[in-house]
């Protein structure tokens, strides 16, 4: 090996001092790339092999596609030392010769698939090529992403463009940026839960939602991909299709304004999911997930457009609150108060009282409902009262008692909503600020927002009129109920319908195109 190695030295010497002659010793480097090629050097016989090609590369043009492929085996090599050796190489290959990015980088993107330090070598390869020529690096990238088969490979390279070579401020001229918004748009038309997260909140900050157009255009990709079109299926295994709504209504909702509405979005909400709430009830975590669509619901309307027939819809919220706001009881005993839900209650209210506002009639056309209805709301408010005179007494020491913090608000919230209902003819103008919306504004926490963050669990009160012993609880007496978090880790993970490939993704398929990847792209 001794003496490999040394014939290896001495054929770097020959070639660093022929200088103006070095083209006359090209048999040299040829035996340099079938040292590679021939797969019988040791570990760093291959390493000075491939730092040699590397090295005089630009000297030899008619031996670089065999000098490239040599390169390239480096990077499959099974000894990992040698696989890095190879990838590390590479940027120097793109800066002299710039005709041989497009291949360098279509191989380094397939390389994204290594774990480990393997991984962080390509990334570092793939930014300082980048640097070098962006424009070119983005549209091989884009260009195995939108051929490639492999689920995974995909995902990667998608994650390696929004993730980090955004970051790289100071290349991203506009022209590049025009390419990442465009292929981004393209990206999210047939996008895994995955791809969806990655590229999302890249647009959502970029210029396209600077006007209104571009906002409703990005509201127009989301609505697709939600596929508010089709009917709703809560059991659907196959596509997760309650994860895919709360994940884009979650992505939609910082989007709406007075100029971009959520008219179908609560469209879809009243007549699909409040239609299937039996169902969704019944899901697992199914609590948490009603909890979830009823902010997402409550939020939703407040961008709402004009609605063609609003007491169609606002029947359906209607009637599912009427659930959770139960009727005195019948012997009187109005001491007693049941388990009561405040955070959905607030939830049902708000959004009652902003749809409810275009067909102000929808409760005095029948005197029978409205009387129902106001027993029901008195009855309610007497909870709400033994609820605040409760806290009051409660002296919070748990600084992570969410519930405890919001409880004022959720209550102070629900008192105003009645109030306004309580008129001789309802009203419909009292501006209240969801209770979780404002927690969210006060809160400032140091570490970075990640799309796993808690959610808050609904509340439920014990609420006896005026106890004093009172207790706050959550629902089935669990004050560990598992929060209910938007799809991504473990679900984004498995979001594929179809298996992924397996394998350290070594092969890069060198020999021909890629095939479609089709247009049934699941959201498992």
């Amino acid at each position: 090996m001794t003496n490999k190695l040394d014939e290896l030295y001495e054929k770097y010497n020959v070639l660093a001092d022929a200088k103006d002659n070095i083209a006359k010793h090209s048999a040299l480097y040829l035996e340099c790339i079938a040292l590679i090629r021939g797969k019988n050097g040791s570990e760093k016989e291959k390493k000075l092999a491939g730092q040699i090609i590397s090295k005089f590369f630009k000297n030899f043009p008619e031996h670089q596609e065999q000098a490239l492929q040599a390169l390239f085996d480096l990077c499959e090599d099974d000894d990992i030392t040698v696989r890095i050796s190879g990838i590390q190489v590479l940027p120097l290959i793109c800066k002299n010769s710039k005709e041989c990015i497009p291949k360098v980088v279509n191989i380094l993107t397939q390389l994204l698939l290594l774990r480990d330090q393997d991984n962080h070598v390509t990334n570092t390869s793939l930014q300082q090529i980048f640097r070098e020529e962006p424009l070119i690096t983005l549209k091989v990238a884009f260009g195995y992403i939108s051929s490639t088969d492999n689920v995974e490979g995909r995902e990667k390279c998608i994650q390696f463009v929004y993730k980090k070579l955004v970051k790289i401020e100071d290349k991203i001229t506009p022209e590049v940026n025009d390419l990442l918004l465009e292929e981004g748009k393209t990206i999210l038309q047939d996008s895994t839960a995955t791809e969806f997260l990655t590229v999302v909140p890249f647009l959502s900050t970029s210029k396209l939602t600077k006007t209104t157009a571009g906002q409703q255009e990005l509201i127009n990709a989301i609505t697709e991909r939600a596929e508010l079109n089709k009917e709703f299926d809560p059991q659907d295994t196959d596509n997760l299709h309650c994860d895919r709504i709360i994940l884009c209504t979650e992505h939609a909702l910082p989007l709406f304004n007075a100029n971009v509405e959520s008219t179908n979005f609560v469209k879809f909400y009243c007549d699909q999911i409040l239609n299937k709430w039996d169902e969704i009830g019944k899901l697992k975590d199914g609590t948490i997930l009603q909890y979830q669509f009823l902010k997402q619901l409550a939020e939703l309307t407040i961008h709402c457009g004009k609605l063609d027939t609003p007491s169609a819809y606002v029947v359906q919220i209607f009637d599912k609150m009427k659930r959770y706001m139960p009727l005195p009881p019948e012997d009187g005993d109005i001491d007693k108060m049941p388990n009561l839900d405040f955070t959905s209650v607030e939830c049902f209210l708000f959004a009652f009282h902003r749809l409810a506002r275009q067909c102000p009639d929808f409760l005095t056309s029948d005197p029978a409902v409205l009387k129902d209805f106001r027993s029901r709301l008195n009855y309610f408010s007497r909870g709400v009262g033994g609820c605040k005179r409760s806290l009051e007494k409660i002296e919070i020491k748990d600084k992570e008692n969410e519930k405890i913090k919001i409880a004022p608000a959720v209550l102070d919230n629900i008192n105003s909503l009645i109030k306004d209902l309580f008129y001789t003819s309802p009203i419909y103008k009292c501006n209240v600020q969801l209770s979780f919306k404002t927690l969210a504004t006060k809160v400032k926490t140091p570490e970075k927002a990640t799309a796993t963050q808690k959610r808050h669990v609904p509340i439920h009160f014990d609420s006896s009129n005026g106890s004093t012993n009172k207790q706050i609880r959550s629902n089935k007496g669990n004050d560990n109920v598992k929060l209910y978090q938007p799809p991504s880790g473990k679900f984004s993970n498995n979001f594929q319908s179809y298996d992924r490939q397996g394998g350290r993704g070594r092969g890069r398929g060198r020999g021909g195109p890629r095939g479609s990847r089709g247009s049934s792209r699941g959201w498992r």
